[in-house]
């Protein structure tokens, strides 16, 4: 069972962009991934590491918080030892965006952005784990290996984790076996479940993921390359029906030319 970790970007609502993103971990990669997190904060300063709870990346790459005496030099390399866990181990990072400008001209413009995003960015980690196992159209085939558990970045804000849980329980349906046609996340866990990023390598690895993939969005500088790390494992999700409908309201990446789009 591998472990998706989501988190959000722009839900501050200055940018008009709001994200959902997942990092897919092999769990077999685990301690991987922890033995580069071990080494990034290494890389701080002894008076930081002391005190270190947790990479924030817009605190870690602006110099903010925690990191606000910290040389750049050594900001920018563990960032790169961060991604570098991402690249070398393969994981898929899956993301959603949306143009909150667009959304809110919709038909269904009084939807919360972050759900729409998060429902999205769920739907395309089930996308994603089908395709791991490739099957006939309309037919589902189970590989347990492909089984994902959802743990989201958890939140102080009562109504957003109860929508979060009412949506993600709206996709993946309580079954007697047997998929049920209604059923749109098959290998999901039973559950979504929220962790603290304090505790979580992986939810602060999809934190970093997230702010430069938003940054990106945004039309942002990337003068250290930071995005284009991990750009070929970027995937944008469109699950379909969903895609039609939403797709012209979706911020996309651009693996080959660094620029973001719009969908049309």
């Amino acid at each position: 069972m591998h472990l998706a970790y989501l988190d959000d970007s722009g839900t501050d609502g200055q940018s008009g962009i709001t994200l959902c993103g997942a990092v897919i971990v092999n769990p077999e990669m685990f301690i991987h991934l922890e033995n580069f997190h071990g080494t990034a904060v290494q890389l701080l300063p002894k008076e930081v590491i002391d005190d270190f709870q947790e990479f924030k990346a817009a605190e870690l790459y602006c110099g903010k918080g925690p990191f606000e005496n910290v040389e750049k030099e050594k900001r920018y390399e563990a960032i790169r030892t961060l991604l570098t866990a991402l690249k070398v181990e393969g994981f898929p990072f899956i993301y959603f965006a949306i143009d909150d400008n667009q959304l809110a001209k919709s038909p269904t413009g009084s939807a919360e952005p972050f759900d729409v995003a998060f429902r999205m960015c769920a739907l395309g980690i089930e996308d994603w784990a089908r395709s791991m196992h490739p099957q006939e159209p309309g037919a589902i085939i189970l590989n347990f290996k492909d089984f994902f558990l959802c743990v989201m970045d958890d939140t102080t804000d009562k109504e957003l984790k109860a929508q979060l849980r009412t949506s993600y329980r709206c996709l993946r349906t309580k079954r007697p076996y047997g998929p049920p046609a209604n059923n749109r996340l098959w290998h999901a866990h039973d559950d979504l479940y929220f962790g603290d990023s304090r505790e979580s390598v992986g939810l602060q690895l999809v934190d970093l993921c997230n702010y430069f993939v938003w940054r990106h969005l945004c039309g942002r500088e990337d003068d250290q390359g930071f995005y284009k790390m991990f750009a070929g494992q970027t995937i944008c999700a469109k699950p379909e029906p969903e895609w039609s409908f939403v797709k012209h309201m979706a911020k996309i990446h651009s693996v080959e030319t660094g620029q973001s789009a719009s969908a049309d």
